[in-house]
């Protein structure tokens, strides 16, 4: 009785391992998103030890230096000195985030495909599922 109390707990360890490395496994083939291109083509400045490279889950913090740069790829509202978020959602993919207390605090978001070369262009918006029919 007391071995098949300890090998369901066992059993779902295992499991919940096995599917993490999975997830690490798929995740990896994905090239990382150059962050100084990026950085660059948004008119940011990026803070003292920010990482080069965003694998999948992983951001940086950066300053706008040039507001009419990142109004060109949606986020139009923003004064230089915002603050501007970059993070990896996907493969090629990043959630650029906006940010500013003065002269009104507010912020913006937009999701952007990372080209190979850089180029950064508007990605899909996911769509929202179905909603199941009245019943």
């Amino acid at each position: 009785m007391k071995r098949s109390g300890f090998l369901v707990p066992m059993a779902a360890l295992l499991i919940g391992a096995s599917s993490a490395a999975r997830l690490r496994a798929q995740g990896s083939d994905a090239d990382p998103v150059r962050v100084e291109r990026v950085a660059d083509k948004l008119g940011v400045k990026l803070l003292p030890n920010s990482a080069r490279e965003l694998e999948i889950g992983q951001s940086v913090t950066a300053m706008l230096d040039d507001p009419t740069k990142l109004a060109s790829h949606g986020i139009k509202t923003m004064h230089e000195g915002a603050r501007v978020t970059i993070t990896c959602v996907g493969p090629g993919k990043i959630r650029v985030e906006a940010d500013e207390m003065e002269p009104v605090s507010h912020d913006e978001v937009v999701l952007l495909h990372v080209a190979g070369d850089g180029a950064l262009t508007p990605a899909p918006k996911p769509t929202a599922p179905a909603k199941p029919p009245a019943v």
